[in-house]
């Protein structure tokens, strides 16, 4: 049995995102294409290395045969496609070992469906700390398994995809709302010291020397640009961390 089409691109594709320039992970792994490690096996990832879009599939397509076996030595009841593409997708991620000694491939081989997602919903820490991203990604494999819950399975409900997860965004985040607050305060007290400047000075050359010479615009203006720093790193780490 093998992972669905529909299902490597909403889950597997969706969740581990797309590099072609290896970079450490969080756990300090090196890290290319779709999630692709040396411990998956070949090729080897070392710092540096680049791949195309092409290499990038060909690699998910191997590493995802190995794990399709995997699931599948450790199955002993039969499963929708639905319910396999979200073991497999979990066992990508979460890794092959974790899947062989969960309570949830317990609840899988003791026929009990209806309890594997919320089992799924209990692999959501990294390092301790619940993170959104695996959150979302339980979420959404929890709501595959549950498409293809019904036996036999439904041929149209196949190729259907869940509704997606909503996507955590920006005004969710407190680190960015903050970041948002913060440049707004500064931005009055800077645009008040220019205002002062402008008053004080005859021409503009005069202000403008006066400004950089200003402690109080100079603090504001460094708030400012600290601001603007926080959220683009927010935004850019967002989805991939869960920070």
């Amino acid at each position: 049995m093998q992972m669905s089409p529909p299902a490597i691109e909403y889950l597997v594709k969706q969740f581990e995102g797309l590099r072609l320039e290896a970079y450490r992970c969080p756990a300090g792994v090196c890290t290319i294409g779709y999630g692709h490690t040396t411990s998956a096996g070949a090729p080897p990832v070392k710092d540096g290395m680049t791949i195309t879009k092409q290499q990038a599939d060909d690699i998910l397509s191997r590493d995802l045969h190995k794990y399709e076996a995997a699931v599948e030595r450790l199955l002993h009841q039969p499963l929708t496609q639905h319910q396999f593409d979200a073991l497999v997708d979990f066992a990508y991620n979460a890794g092959v070992g974790n899947l062989e000694k969960s309570s949830l491939l317990k609840k899988v081989n003791a026929a009990q469906f209806n309890d594997v997602p919320a089992e799924l919903m209990k692999w959501t820490k990294g390092g301790g700390k619940t993170l959104p991203g695996l959150v979302r990604r339980r979420q959404a494999e929890a709501a595959w398994w549950s498409k293809g819950n019904d036996h036999p399975a439904n041929a149209e409900d196949q190729r259907t995809a869940p509704d997606p997860v909503p996507a955590r965004t920006m005004a969710g985040s407190k680190q960015g709302n903050a970041a948002i607050l913060t440049a707004s305060f500064a931005s009055v007290g800077a645009v008040k010291e220019v205002v002062t400047q402008a008053q004080d000075a005859a021409d503009t050359a005069t202000q403008f020397v006066g400004l950089l010479s200003n402690t109080n615009f100079l603090i504001m203006s460094a708030i400012i640009g600290l601001a603007a720093a926080i959220w683009y790193w927010r935004s850019k780490n967002m989805d991939k961390y869960g920070v």
